[in-house]
């Protein structure tokens, strides 16, 4: 038994590819890219553990500092494309989203309700002006299944 634990201090470069697999293997259950990036860090730790003979101190640092700055990365890569999940609108209020669109009115508003299309839809709206069929409208808030709009003066 001693010379299994005997082996694998003698070779981080293998404990830190298998650590790579294993947090590969989790990734794989879901964990949204911290897995793989603290996996490739630990793969990559284990690659230079191969070329270079670093102490396991080292390798520890050198593997924590590689997850940090990949998924800092990554992180930065997701805000770029508009991925970023923080800036979404509340969990399980999708309609959040509908907020700040400009559509036209299909059923005019008269009396602070009305109809407006979204997509190949309508969808209920107020507003505290009448606007007839074809005015073009922007959506500022949502209530429920009811949109609050404003003209938009062209």
């Amino acid at each position: 038994m001693t010379d299994f634990f005997m082996v694998f201090y003698s070779s981080p470069n293998w404990v830190f590819i298998a650590l790579g697999g294993i947090l590969l293997i989790i990734e794989l259950l879901g964990t949204s890219g911290y897995g793989l990036w603290s996996g490739i860090a630990a793969i990559i730790v284990g690659l230079i553990a191969w070329i270079l003979p670093l102490s396991w101190p080292i390798l520890w640092i050198l593997f924590a500092i590689l997850t940090l700055v990949s998924a800092y990365l990554w992180w930065l890569w997701l805000k770029k494309q508009g991925k970023d999940k923080s800036n979404k609108g509340e969990i399980n209020q999708p309609q959040q989203d509908l907020i700040g669109i400009k559509t036209v009115v299909t059923d005019a508003i008269v009396n602070g309700s009305g109809r407006v299309k979204i997509k190949d839809g309508t969808w209920s709206a107020r507003c505290v002006e009448n606007l007839n069929v074809g005015q073009r409208v922007e959506i500022i808030a949502v209530d429920g299944l009811i949109l609050d709009v404003l003209p938009i003066n062209q």
